[in-house]
């Protein structure tokens, strides 16, 4: 092994390292997960180290701010069911069906 390879894989271990610091403090900052839970996801953490970094961080992700606005719902596409354009708006119980 040459000294590049030697300085690559050192880098990849560290970032490695680095990474799996940071995913094993948010489990074990976790106050609504049970013990088990933490226990078992620190497993899959350093037995896996890249497949459970991502594991752990997509579980722990922040939910998103609301915007405080309705989110736009698409028209149905003018199945007639629009109360505006009904026909039927304004008339008696009373009235007879047309045939």
């Amino acid at each position: 092994m040459n000294d590049v390879e030697i300085a690559l894989g050192t880098l990849t271990i560290a970032v490695l390292l680095i990474v799996n610091g940071f995913a094993t403090r948010e489990v074990l900052r976790d106050r609504f997960a049970e013990r088990h839970q933490r226990m078992f996801q620190l497993v899959a953490l350093w037995l896996v180290p890249v497949l459970g970094a991502i594991l752990v961080f997509a579980m722990h992700r922040k939910p998103e701010e609301p915007s405080g606005k309705y989110r736009e719902v698409p028209d149905p596409g003018g199945l007639g069911d629009d109360v505006a354009t009904s026909q039927h708006v304004g008339r008696s119980i009373k009235s007879t069906a047309d045939d």
